[in-house]
């Protein structure tokens, strides 16, 4: 986290908003004399970071301005992600907000939830305690328990993230961190007793492998009640086909005729031409059944032939799917060879490119040559444009002129405000066409107009009103005075306008300011100036030559890549074959499927057929049956005719015709209900078959198979865990002995600065230094002066500050007159250390001693109203 610009509303003596914009990367110092605000800053930044907006503490109402309002903070930073804008407001109306650009990133507990994160354990304190050195404040400890807690806290966190053994562990993170993390992952999945938790992913994959499975089976029971609907449409199309027959349509109709004619014609021998009615429909209806037989053993035959047919068809297209899937198999097989041989060589190629590179840090001097003569022609470009820039900050209105001018120019737009509101107000109601006129312009009606001189008002049709205004007050003095002190202000800046003037003073302030920026980077790149970096890059000896047996960084790691695309490529054929395969295994079981269906109407063929006995003996006994049921039924219609002709009964004819009609009636009650039927089967068949029940199943069963593998996973993950969670402990063990190591390899350089060979010794506990040890002597810290006392505290902050940069926590170190008692030699190679440390972090400098820290450089920060 990088700080770009801070403003500051209603935070004690700043009741109107304040901005310090422009803050640097490294080096930034705020020098500006006492109750000026340099503290305020510190308590407002401290707040916006680690206090709740909600909070109503002491040390927020210690924020309030004397004159009352809600404290109000706003700091824009630069992260990792890119630039925010952070806003919090105290007491009344208090709220949080999280910006970037004009996107909302978060509000309220949300961003305060977010500002936690930034700031890395920021309720425990976060890096402040160790970085930011509140205004009388000499030592690392605190005088409140709960500070030097949280401190400490912070401190055993940083190191243990940065000990050695962690590192290998987990990457950089915490030692303690790593093991609630791993911790809380295995509880995410199990509960203490070992038991899948409840809503958990190990849980909720097993309930969904269950649910698959009962999905699967009502699936196949889907397709089962599907085909027993094919068969009973094929039953019902049979019946309607009968039916609906045309030669059984015409019969009907027939009888129908001929028992209205019968009727009709019927008066007397009624009970004769009834018993031959009744012959003749006998003889029909065994003339009828014995046709029905012949044609049905006819349509048997023609489906058995269709059916074995099928039947054949199926059984190749299952040889086909079998043969398929073999191949399919074996391909599977012939790659997983394949992708074993490509880890190999790749194996191989990366242990010659750390060869490789082993080699090739051996020749780090050339290297080295290579950077100092880089930064040399860097130097000397900064050097001709820090002339260029020292030239262009002498133009142009000082910040002194400027502020007095913004000053004089707000006076003149307050008494131009004041005289604009006390001046004599006149408003216009019309009632008719005719407007009032002020110097040519109508006078708007309803509306107040100010008048500030003498005004002559024309009235249409009565003629002109003068109106002089009363001298009751100076505001006309004043402006005119604050006025000719502005026209003068602007001559001496030798600008025609405010605006002007402003420009000219930003481009003074910018040249300025890039000046300071210009001679920063130049300490930061020769501290001991140019010629110290000329002598180190006479000092650097020429590259050792390369290995011969050892291939360059580049061709082995052309090396690399190219193993590394052929295991990419072995991978990728790998996973293809296997897609290959598992859609072959569909074909087979969906051609298995198909076999089986066939076989099924087959033997349901078969069964019809076998009824019959021998089939030719029973086609021509039916044949047999039928001619004698045709003779029988025309000997019996001849007598029925004769009977008819001679004398028909009118009882037997309405009889005759009552059932005529019942059997049409019946038919079409038959045809409506079969064909109601029929659809119905029809529309759950389109239904079903529309759905895709085959194609469901064929994907509920390849989800299946990923839940299972999401479960094998998922139960690797336990194992995984259990055994990281075992290591972590143990290492937490043996890494509790290399806690100082990373802190005094930041800290000896800064030390010998002022001290050659010196040595901190630290105490186990509180992990802060115990003594100094200079000239083989053991010092206590608290017996040490008070300037030495501060300096080896602002160096162990430093330590630590680069210590979470290692750690990837970058913070900006606060300094708020840290250095009060330290002598004027030691403060200059004090403030050279500063400059050093600035090339990888941001320190910013608060102090009111001006005149001493006017050497320490570094880019310049003020308040700016706005």
């Amino acid at each position: 986290m990088r700080l770009v610009s801070v403003t500051l509303s209603d935070i004690r003596c700043f009741a109107a908003p304040v901005r310090i914009d422009g803050i640097g990367g490294g080096l930034n110092v705020l020098s500006a004399p006492n109750e000026n605000g340099k503290s305020t800053l510190f308590d407002a930044l401290h707040a916006v970071f680690f206090t709740p907006h909600r909070s109503v503490g002491k040390d927020i109402k210690a924020l309030k301005p004397h004159a009352g309002g809600a404290p109000e903070v706003t700091v824009e930073i630069d992260t990792g992600d890119g630039r925010f804008v952070i806003r919090k407001r105290w007491l009344s109306r208090a709220e949080a907000e999280v910006r970037q650009g004009d996107r909302l990133v978060a509000k309220a507990d949300e961003a305060e939830a977010w500002i936690s994160r930034l700031t890395t354990s920021g309720g425990e304190g976060g890096p402040a305690g160790l970085l930011w050195v509140r205004q009388g404040t000499t030592q690392l400890d605190h005088d409140r328990a709960k500070e030097n807690q949280t401190t400490l806290t912070t401190r055993r966190d940083l190191m243990s993230s940065v000990t050695g053994e962690v590192e290998a562990l987990t990457g950089g993170k915490r030692m303690d961190t790593a093991l609630m993390r791993a911790r809380e992952d295995l509880g995410r999945l199990l509960t203490p007793g070992g038991r899948p938790k409840a809503d958990g992913p190990l849980a909720r994959t097993e309930t969904e492998v269950a649910n698959l499975t009962a999905l699967q089976a009502e699936l196949a029971e889907t397709i089962r009640r599907l085909a027993d609907a094919l068969t009973r449409r094929t039953q019902v199309r049979r019946t309607l086909a009968d039916l609906q027959d045309p030669a059984a349509e015409a019969d009907r109709k027939a009888r129908l005729a001929e028992a209205t004619a019968a009727h009709e014609a019927a008066s007397r021998h009624a009970e004769a031409l009834r018993q031959a009615d009744l012959a003749v429909k006998m003889a029909r209806l065994e003339a009828a059944e014995a046709t029905g037989k012949l044609d049905a053993l006819a349509r048997a035959q023609t489906a058995e032939a269709a059916a074995r047919k099928t039947e054949a068809d199926a059984q190749a297209f299952a040889r086909l799917a079998r043969d398929s899937l073999a191949q399919a198999e074996a391909t599977v097989q012939a790659r997983l060879a394949e992708g074993a041989a490509a880890r190999a060589r790749h194996t191989a190629a990366d242990m010659t490119l750390r060869k490789s590179l082993h080699a090739h840090a051996a020749r780090a001097d050339g290297t080295r040559r290579r950077d100092l003569s880089a930064r040399l022609e860097r130097l000397a470009g900064l050097s001709a444009e820090l002339a260029t820039r020292r030239m262009a900050a002498g133009l142009g209105p000082d910040a002194k002129a400027m502020a007095a001018l913004d000053a004089q120019f707000q006076q003149v737009s307050v008494l131009r405000s004041l005289r604009t509101s006390s001046a004599t107000r006149i408003s216009v109601a019309y009632s008719g066409a005719d407007r009032i006129s002020l110097a040519g312009t109508h006078l708007p009606e309803g509306v107040p107009t100010p008048i500030l001189a003498e005004a002559v008002l024309t009235l249409p049709g009565l003629g002109d009103l003068t109106i002089r205004p009363g001298d009751g007050n100076d505001s006309a003095t004043r402006l005119q005075q604050a006025e000719a002190e502005l026209e003068a202000q602007l001559a001496r800046t030798g600008c025609a306008t405010v605006e002007e003037a402003r420009v000219a003073a930003r481009l003074r302030a910018e040249a300025g300011a890039a000046m300071t920026e210009i001679e920063t980077r130049i300490s930061t790149l020769a501290p001991q100036g140019i010629a110290a970096v000329e002598a180190e890059l006479a000092r650097v000896p020429a590259p050792a030559p390369d290995e011969a047996e050892v291939p360059d960084v580049d061709t082995a790691q052309s090396l690399f890549d190219a193993e590394v695309l052929a295991l990419q490529t072995a991978e990728s054929a790998l996973q293809e074959a296997r897609s290959l395969a598992e859609g072959e295994r569909m074909a087979d079981v969906r051609a298995a499927i198909a076999v089986e269906t066939a076989t099924d109407a087959l033997r349901a063929a078969e069964g019809v057929l076998a009824a019959y006995g021998d089939q030719t003996a029973a086609e021509a006994d039916l044949s047999a049956a039928r001619d004698r049921a045709g003779l029988a039924l025309t000997i019996t219609m001849q007598n029925h005719a004769k009977l008819a002709a001679s004398a028909p009964d009118l009882v037997l004819a309405r009889a005759s015709l009552a059932r005529a009609q019942s059997v049409a009636l019946g038919a079409d009650h038959d045809i409506a209900t079969l064909s109601q039927e029929r659809a119905g089967l029809d529309k759950e068949i389109d239904l079903r078959s529309g759905e895709g029940v085959a194609e469901d199943l064929a994907d509920v069963t390849t989800r299946l198979g990923a839940a299972q593998a999401q479960r094998d996973r998922l139960l690797f993950e336990v194992a995984v865990l259990k055994d990281l969670i075992a290591a972590l402990e143990t290492a937490r063990d043996t890494a509790r002995e290399r806690y100082f190591a990373p802190v005094m390899a930041e800290l000896k350089p800064l030390l010998h600065l002022l001290w050659p060979d010196a040595d901190l010794r630290f105490d186990g506990e509180s992990l802060l230094p115990t003594a100094l040890i200079r000239d083989g002597r053991q010092e206590d810290i608290g017996i040490l002066s008070g300037g030495t006392q501060e300096q080896i505290a602002l160096f162990v902050r430093l330590a630590f500050a680069r210590l979470l940069a290692r750690t990837g926590r970058h913070a900006p170190v606060i300094l708020d007159d840290a250095l009060v008692y330290t002598d004027d030699d030691r403060i200059e190679r004090v403030f050279d250390m500063l400059h050093g440390q600035a090339a990888d972090l941001q320190i910013i400098v608060l102090t009111c001693r001006q005149r001493a820290f006017r050497a320490l450089g570094g880019q310049k920060l003020t308040f700016q109203p706005i």
